[in-house]
């Protein structure tokens, strides 16, 4: 059954929906992905689709012996318009539901096994574990349920209490077992399992009990039952007790949930779309793959606000933040639209940070044979100042003890600290980039064994390694104090931080990995490399018209962040690690999935920052589409 599903839901990225199927998206719906693969099928028609290996795979999963299906047309599957997947996740479980739409009902319903296609026929709905099947003469919805057993327990643990009920003593370890034996969701090996463990601790209980004797005379063994106090007989009895009542409570609970996932097909009153005026507005626009989320309604992500001192107000400034996105393929690759939409408040915010200018110097640092690069760039102070500036009243406004004490905690601080010396000793300017991979000497720490001594010695080699070329170049004012801790931690530890003249070198490199780092102050231009050419040869630089001229512009124009990754070379870099297990067969199905990718923030306005995803892939491919799909293909050939 889990690979019938797996399969249809790889199915239904191939499908499309009627538009009113956007009205069975819960209103508490924390992230939506619609995808017209109307318009997919367009750039990759179904008949190209069909030839890819691991669709042939999927295609095993449905049929029989007799009549297996072979096209992804014959599943009854309507290939129209869009398809929608949706995630929940509230305190009771979480779920995630795709919307198939329907255009041969009765030659869908074969695709289940007999005895279920007649409860679907009956009932038109079918829950088994934690699936859900909701089915209609046009649309199906199907839902993978986790459920909490922790929000169970809790909420029998709160009724107890209300009840002044004492708790068994050992409730906080009922965790170790599983005690919900629920026959309404058919969960046969749930079944088994308690009936195992409640057969297996009744065995243990009895032999701790039994007494076994022999007398002098060798008569057979006889049994002596042990005496059972009463306070054992009290903890079984509110075992038993809490068992019973959590039992009873995570049936309705399910019960509830069940209806209202089986529910969603009958285009609820309560939807997404009739109750976010913004969700309508992105699920009308034009697009390949649209995406729409929001965090708020993500239980396990706001609960972890409940520990900010401000905790109350980012809440409400919260209730406004969304993200939606817009993917569309096209003939150089793939194009993706981002769009952060938050409060007016945080928007200023945002913008603050955006208004520092570029430090250019950085830019010099982009070496000719970089194969990508990331630029950040943000004024900490003036997002600090604005922050303040917009939530310090507030909270001196508050009526609440706990924000009037974070406002004078928070003032006292700010009059102590000067913020903006601290902001400016570590400002987020910063140019990553990465120049492939390059054969370094590396030395390692061996031991070798004296057979006459019994004795291990170190001795110190050298090997030959590929690794990648990382550079950092950091921006600051205040860089000549680094260059005092290097000078003082060069007399410390004068075995593992060397002194170049121009550059120190730092012998063992972060996480122990034998592999050392350079690091040099030019001026106040702080560069951390794992390149020593970086710093013998260009402390001041590389030419400017070494680099793509295009991207350096780009780059120099960078709001906030931008990035640059050429693909050209990853699949032989992947092989360089010496990681793959079967090289040539990697090689031959990645050799061509390449590409360039660029990442940049193109505009801030009052409440929304606006980022362009930019997919340039090989020229082979017709459109991002082929190349999509290609590489799925890819991926799977390389798992058999």
């Amino acid at each position: 059954m889990r690979e019938f599903i797996t399969a249809l839901l790889f199915i239904a990225i191939t499908v499309s929906l009627k538009s009113q199927v956007n009205q069975m998206v819960s209103d508490s719906a924390y992230f939506v992905m619609e995808i017209d693969l109307g318009k997919v099928v367009k750039s990759v028609p179904l008949e190209e689709i069909n030839k890819l290996e691991f669709v042939q795979s999927l295609m095993k999963q449905f049929g029989d012996e007799s009549n297996k299906i072979k096209d992804l047309s014959n599943l009854g599957v309507d290939f129209s318009s869009k398809l929608i997947v949706f995630n929940l996740d509230r305190e009771a479980y979480s779920s995630v539901s795709v919307i198939v739409p329907l255009k041969e009902r009765q030659k869908f319903l074969k695709l289940f096994p007999l005895n279920q296609q007649k409860v679907l026929e009956k009932n038109g709905s079918i829950v088994r574990d934690e699936l859900i099947i909701s089915l209609t003469e046009s649309t199906c919805i199907m839902s993978m349920v986790k459920w909490s057993n922790d929000f169970f327990r809790e909420k029998t643990r709160m009724i107890f209490e209300e009840n002044d009920w004492e708790l068994p003593d050992n409730y906080y370890y009922y965790d170790q077992y599983d005690y919900i034996e629920d026959d309404f969701y058919g969960v046969e090996e749930a079944e088994e399992t308690i009936e195992y463990e409640e057969n297996y601790i009744e065995e243990e209980y009895e032999e701790a009990v039994e007494v076994e004797s022999i007398d002098d005379a060798g008569e057979d063994y006889y049994e002596e039952e042990e005496i059972i106090s009463e306070y054992e007989i009290l903890q079984m009895e509110l075992e038993n007790k809490f068992q019973r009542i959590m039992d009873s409570i995570t049936t309705i609970e399910k019960s509830k949930i069940v209806k209202h996932h089986v529910g969603l097909i009958n285009n609820p009153k309560n939807n997404l779309h009739s109750t976010d005026e913004l969700y309508r507005k992105v699920s009308s626009q034009n697009a390949d793959a649209k995406i729409y989320m929001n965090p708020l309604m993500n239980i396990n992500l706001m609960n972890d606000f409940m520990y900010y001192p401000i905790r109350d107000y980012m809440e409400d400034e919260l209730k406004e933040m969304r993200q939606f996105a817009f993917i569309n393929f096209t003939p150089e690759g793939i194009e993706l639209d981002w769009k952060i939409q938050v409060s007016d408040n945080l928007g200023a915010i945002m913008k603050a940070a955006s208004s520092k200018k570029l430090d250019k110097r950085l830019l010099k640092y982009i070496p000719d044979y970089a194969q990508g690069i990331a630029l950040y760039n943000v004024n900490g102070f003036g997002a600090y100042e604005k922050f303040k500036e917009i939530y310090m009243p507030k909270l001196d406004e508050s009526d609440n003890a706990e924000m009037l004490l974070a406002s004078a905690i928070w003032s006292t601080m700010d009059e102590f600290i000067d913020v903006e010396a601290v902001a400016s000793v570590y400002p987020p300017k910063i140019l990553v980039s990465y120049a492939g991979f390059k054969e370094v000497e590396l030395s390692r720490v061996t031991y070798a064994y004296d057979e006459e001594s019994f004795e291990y010695t170190e001795v110190d080699t050298t090997y030959m390694e590929k690794i990648p070329m990382m550079t950092f170049v950091l921006s600051n004012e205040r860089a000549y104090l680094l260059k005092k801790y290097l000078k003082a931690f060069q007399k410390l530890e004068s075995e593992k931080v060397i002194n170049n003249g121009t550059y120190y070198t730092i012998v063992d490199g972060p996480m122990q990995l034998g592999i050392p780092y350079h690091i040099a102050i030019k001026d106040d231009i702080i560069i951390i490399t794992n390149d020593e050419s970086v710093v013998l040869e260009h402390l001041d630089g590389y030419s400017k018209k070494a680099f793509d001229r295009k991207i350096y512009k780009k780059a120099k124009k960078a709001k906030m962040f931008y990035a640059h990754i050429d693909f050209s070379t990853i699949a032989k870099d992947v092989s360089d690690l010496g990681l793959i297990y079967d090289n040539d067969k990697y090689m031959r199905l990645f050799y061509d999935k390449t590409g360039k990718v660029d990442v940049e923030m193109t505009s801030i306005s009052k409440n929304q920052a606006h980022y362009k995803v930019s997919i340039n892939t090989n020229e082979k491919y017709e459109n991002g589409g082929y190349f999509l799909f290609e590489l799925m293909n890819a991926i799977y050939l390389y798992s058999k």
